[in-house]
């Protein structure tokens, strides 16, 4: 045999030889690969019973950390200003706040000094406002067509004027939801009161040519609700105040603090 035979059968050798030990590496990767799949996961990932454990539930993200609550809804922030502005409309019109001036003499329809020149003082010397004022308006001679009337008619008194006139937006708002100015009233009293008081629906329904509120009382009374529902929310705040027993009832406290509207 020649070296040229003997070289090329000794190629032939080496490579049946990698054949054989490729073939070998494959047969032993896959021994082991259905080895482990028998086997099964590590024990630090099987649960006690042998079976894989489940993934732990994800825990709540507390409300906290996602967010923070603001004090009151964004659009009542954005139109706090404005959210007291209908009842402000209402109080500082003819109507109310001709019984709540700035000083102790009631206003005519026109803003000027009340027929007889009646003050604080004509009261405490005896002389009543329902002397001229009946409950209910009248065709007698006076204020055309007659002097108005609705049942209580009076003043504030003197202890808790509740002046409207001459306030500003923020002052009025701040000053109804005050208790110390309001008569003791929460704010649950006063949407009351406004709905249902005969002296305030009395606005609406003034007598003669007497000028009416500029909304209607179902428009006011929502927008007070509206108001009372924000907390007592005024002008300038970013939230609403802590008021003590601001959404419960106390009663028509204060001997009649907000009673009194206009006459005229």
């Amino acid at each position: 045999m020649d070296k040229k035979r003997i070289a090329e059968l000794g190629v032939d050798i080496l490579e049946w030889l990698g054949v054989a030990v490729f073939g070998l590496l494959v047969i032993g990767a896959i021994a082991i690969g259905v080895t482990l799949a028998w086997i099964g996961p590590p024990p630090e990932e099987m649960g006690h019973t042998g079976v894989a454990a489940a993934a732990a539930p994800e825990e709540p993200v507390p409300l906290e950390a996602t967010a923070t609550r603001p004090a009151i809804p964004e659009a009542s922030a954005e139109e706090a200003d404005s959210l007291f502005a209908p009842v402000y409309s209402v109080l500082t019109h003819p109507r109310c706040m001709n019984c709540h001036p700035d000083g102790d003499r009631p206003l005519s329809d026109k803003v000027g000094t009340h027929a007889m020149n009646i003050s604080r003082a004509s009261f405490e010397s005896g002389l009543e406002c329902t002397t001229c004022h009946a409950e209910h308006n009248t065709e007698l001679p006076g204020a055309p067509p007659g002097p108005p009337g609705a049942p209580h008619w009076q003043l504030p008194p003197k202890e808790t004027p509740m002046i409207f006139q001459n306030r500003t937006v923020t002052e009025l708002c701040v000053q109804l939801r005050s208790k110390a100015d309001n008569g003791e009233r929460s704010l649950a009293d006063l949407l009351h009161h406004v709905e249902h008081d005969p002296l305030v629906l009395w606005g609406w329904e003034p007598g003669g040519q007497r000028a009416k509120p500029p909304i209607s009382h179902a428009e006011f009374t929502a927008a007070m609700k509206t108001w009372v529902d924000a907390g007592g929310i005024c002008p300038g705040e970013t939230e609403p105040p802590a008021l003590e027993d601001a959404g419960e009832t106390g009663g028509e406290a204060g001997g009649g603090a907000v009673d009194a509207h206009a006459a005229g």
